[in-house]
This record gives structure tokens, sequence and C-alpha cells, in this order.
């Protein structure tokens, strides 16, 4: 076996040298991490200055990081106070249709309370005195600006993020949610009143959630860490070159790429999929699709595909001691072959990530969780907390946290999306939704059933705007949910109720052979036989909802997007 087989950590001395090498004023992002509450506190919530800040952490806590070193931490972690164009053009548009030309309606953006007369008045700063004009010109973009009393209403719901193909459906003049709402607010009404819940009151805002408090410490084994560390350093490695040759950082989020991870979905997909028949006992078929991801390999290694190694942890986090790793261990062994074989040297990166994964005597599963979660928060330091990708890296770690029944966290991550995605596209999109729905499952899982049913009610809300009718299928998703609930409680008639309902939507929406309309069929036969859909399915694929992506392969396919992935 090659001496890098086994991965070292570095040695005290040299640990040392590079430290001193560092500006006085330099820290690294487990120190940051210490004071980001108080940092968010100050900042965010009390709205004291930046100089202000900087004097309150220096003087009680020794902290001196630069002026510059604290905006582009702010930036990354979400903080920045400036306004922006986009907001202030819906907050305009919302405002007049509310309220006429009330200007002391207050509005709530990323947290902060901003009224119809601060947006006008930001026009008028910049020369422009009537942005009603913009409006007509159709200037606004995908935004949400919402009402304080509402502002805060950021929860979960049931997921399982299977995959949604796209049979094309009759027509049909059915309009999916809509004619249905009656239903599911009686349903919603129904099971308050059985969880004695006399109002579904808001869930705080992840950004006043106390997040490091809510994150597991690192095992206290020290060698499990350390090795752990050991394959951290190399992806980090990997990820920091990737970033350098395509100009990313948290200052600069464009995106420079000479391909795109179409591919990388497709691996996914064929190894998913894979996986999915070995599992139903038809192994010719699994491996015809192990063999044809096999095949990808090395077009993705020379590509330097972002997603790639991302969902190699994901598979590893579903599969691992399953008693199935043999063709994941394959897979590892073909990567690192390949990764020497493409960059000629047993150094690289990739060829000893992959390896030391392979050659793992912990548990693979424990290894790739860790390296996810710290990978996470190696994304939100280098290219900003926004940046698609690292939103794609935080949606991939959350529904890895369900597989590996780390409900806690899981919601936390989720929250964590919802809110990632209500910054950068809006309240009222598909995605957001869709983070909704799945934040809740982990809820659900807890048993916290006034949080799920409360999620549901804003996922439902939220998706009466959805233009296309693929999209919103939320709302069968949602109201299937409902059905769980319901059998969970032992309402198992109202569970079967709601889910012939269900049927009945995909039905009239999709038509009787649609693919929503043959899932909803195998859940609704689920609920008869008395077993929870997410006690008897295969776990749920990943779709990366960040850079171009959406939820589902409907969104894929139809939208603009550099990241579709094509039938």
């Amino acid at each position: 076996m090659p001496s890098e087989s086994t991965p070292t950590a570095e040695s005290p001395s040299s640990r040392k040298a590079k430290i001193n090498k560092r500006s006085t004023n330099s820290y690294p992002s487990d120190e940051w991490k210490k004071h980001r509450a108080l940092i968010t506190r100050l900042y965010f919530e009390e709205g004291r200055t930046l100089k202000d800040v900087r004097e309150v952490l220096e003087k009680e806590h020794n902290f001196t990081p630069s002026e510059r070193m604290y905006k582009s931490r702010l930036h990354s972690w979400g903080l920045d106070k400036k306004k922006k164009e986009h907001e202030m053009l819906d907050l305009v548009r919302q405002g007049l249709e509310l309220q006429g030309e009330d200007k002391d309606k207050v509005f709530t953006i990323r947290g902060r309370s901003v009224t119809l007369a601060d947006a006008l008045h930001y026009f008028n700063r910049k020369g422009i005195k009537d942005p009603k004009t913009l409006l007509e010109q159709g200037h606004l973009g995908n935004v949400d600006v919402s009402p304080a009393d509402d502002a805060d209403i950021k929860t979960p719901l049931l997921t399982e993020p299977d995959s949604l193909d796209t049979v094309g459906r009759g027509e049909s003049d059915y309009d999916l949610g809509t004619q249905s709402t009656g239903f599911v607010e009686q349903r919603l009404a129904s099971l308050q009143t059985a969880l004695g819940i006399r109002e579904l009151k808001a869930m705080p805002a992840f950004r006043t959630l106390p997040v490091e408090s809510m994150v597991p410490t690192a095992c206290t084994n020290a060698q499990d860490n350390k090795y752990l560390e050991a394959v951290l350093a190399q992806l980090q490695a990997h990820y920091r070159s990737i970033f350098a040759s395509r100009n990313l950082s948290v200052n600069s989020s464009a995106w420079t790429a000479t391909s795109d991870d179409a591919d990388a979905d497709k691996f996914y997909h064929l190894m998913y999929h894979g996986y999915n028949y070995l599992w139903s006992g038809q192994k010719e078929e699994a491996f015809k699709d192990f063999f044809a991801a096999s095949k990808m390999v090395e077009g993705l290694i020379k590509d330097n595909h972002v997603a790639f190694l991302i969902y190699i942890l994901d598979l590893l986090i579903r599969h691992d001691g399953t008693g199935y790793e043999e063709p994941l261990l394959n897979i590892l062994q073909h990567v690192s072959d390949m990764a020497r074989t493409v960059f000629g040297t047993e150094s690289q990166p990739v060829y000893l990530t992959a390896l030391w994964l392979k050659n793992a005597t912990i548990s693979r599963s424990w290894l790739a969780e860790g390296l996810l979660r710290k990978l996470l928060d190696f994304f939100q330091d280098s290219i900003g907390y926004f940046h698609e990708e690292t939103i794609a890296l935080l949606q991939t770690f959350a529904t890895a946290l369900l597989n590996r029944q780390k409900y806690a966290e899981a919601a936390l991550r989720f929250q964590q999306l919802v809110d990632a995605f209500e910054t950068t596209r809006g309240k009222g999109g598909y995605e957001v939704c869709y983070a909704l729905r799945s934040t809740s499952e982990a809820y659900f899982h807890m048993g916290q059933y006034p949080e799920a049913l409360q999620a549901l009610k804003a996922a439902l809300e939220r998706s009466k705007g959805l233009e296309n009718m693929e999209e919103r299928e939320i709302y069968v998703r949602c109201a299937r949910g409902l059905a769980e609930i319901s059998n969970k409680l032992g309402r198992r008639e109202e569970a079967i109720e709601t889910m012939q309902h269900v049927v009945e939507c995909t039905r009239e929406a999709f038509g009787p052979d649609h693919a929503f309309t043959n899932r909803a069929r195998m859940h609704f036969k689920s609920v008869q036989k008395g077993i929870a859909a997410a006690d008897s399915s295969i776990p749920p694929m990943v779709y990366r909802l960040g850079r171009g992506g959406g939820a589902a392969k409907f969104v894929w396919t139809t939208r603009a997007s550099p990241t579709r992935l094509v039938p």
C-alpha cells in the first residue's frame, strides 16, 4: 500500500510556523464562530455601527480583526445592511398595492424594518423621483418583501424529495391547489384541534436561533478526528483550487466555469437509481447503472465538477453500513485510480480523498457527515453564505442529516436553507416551498407535530403563487404530509380520506398515467395498509436546489439553467 494511503496530521511545529506567518489580527473560522452570536446581536439586531461592534469585541474579548475582515465576514453571514434596488422596488410595489400612499406601512427586509418612505427616499437619492415608472418597465425580479407582522414565518414541512418525472399531462382546466384550498384548510383545522393547539404561532426567524449551540461538537476520539481532519485538508485543497481557477471569493460571486455540473447530476442520478435496483433485487439493472456512472468519472475529474465529491459523500451517508457498500467502494477505487492517471501523481487531492475514504477503518457514513459539515463552513467562508454552490451544498447536507436520523440538526439546516432561498430568490418560489416542506420531515420524525402543521400551512400558502402547474405539485406533497400526521395520531380514516383527495387532485391536474398520480396511488395504498411512507420508501434523491437548479426535474428542464438534467 502506498505511503499516501494513510492520512497524517501536521506536526505541532509546522502548525505553529503557519500560525506565526499570519498577521496579528487574522483569525480562523472557529474563532469567528465563538463570537458570531454576539456580533449578530450587536450589529444586526441592535443596529449598532461596525465601529461600535469592533470596540466591544476588542474590549471584552481581545478580538481585533480589521474592518475589511469584519465586512467580509458579515457579507458571508448575510448580515450586510446595504439596501438592494430590487428589494426596495418590490417594497414600493407591495406598499402601493396594500396601503395606497401610506408611507408609514412597515415591511421587513432581511430581518430589518423598512417603510415605504424609506424606499421612496432610496430612489430619490438615486435621482429617481417616481419609482413606479420602473415597475411599469418590468424591472421587478422574483423577490418578496413581507409586512413585519408575518416576516418571521420561516417554517418546515414533510418531505420525500424523490424524482419528479415530467411525463406530459393531458389538457386540464383543474387548478391544482386553488380549487382544493378548502379541503386542506379544514384538514389543518381538524389536526390543530386534535393536538389541542389554539393557534399556530410563527416560528422564530432562523437568524435569531442559537445556531452554534445546536450543532454537535466533534467526536471525542482523537484518532477519528485526526483522520477526518486529514481528509478534510485534501477536500479543501481541491475546492480551493477550483475557486481560484474560477475567480470565486466572498467578494466575487461571478461564475466563470468552462463546464457546468450537469454531468455530476447525471452521475448521481445513475448511482441513485442503481441502488434502487440493487435494493429491489434487480442486480443486472443495478450494475448497468453503476457501470455507466463509472464511465463518467474520468470526465468529472478532468473538468473539476464541484458537485462530484459532494455527491460521493452523500452516497456514503446513504449506503455505508447497509451491506451494499461494494458498488461505492468500487467507485472510490476507480476515482483514485483515474485521478492518478489524469494527474500523474499520488499526491493530488482527489486521489488522496478517494483512497482515504475507501481505506477508512472508521464509519464512512460518520466520516462523510463530518466532512460535509466542515465543508459547508469552508464554502461559506470561501465563496459566501449565499453563493449558489454554498446553498446547493447546504441542501445536500441537510438531506444527508435526515438519512443519518440527525433530525434536530436537519430541522435547523433546512430552516437555514429556507432563509438562504428567501434572501436570494424571494419568499414565494418553489425552492422555498420545497425547503419548508423538507424541514418539516425532521419535526415529523421527532413527533413535533405543531411545528410540522405550522410548516405545512406556510408552504401551502406560498405555493398558491407558483405559476407552473408542475411546481404547484408541492400542494400534493403537503396534503400527503397532513395524511401522515393523521396516521401517526391514530386518525386512520382521516388519513385515508386525505390521500384519496391527493389521488383525485393529481389525476385531475396531470392525468391518470402521470408519475405524480402513480406516486399518489402508491402512498394511498401505504396509508390503507397502515404503513408510514417515510418508513417504507427508499431514501430520497438529493436535488441540487442551488446553482441554477430546481428541486424537480421539471424545473431543471424548463428553466434557463446551466445545470439542467436532461431526461
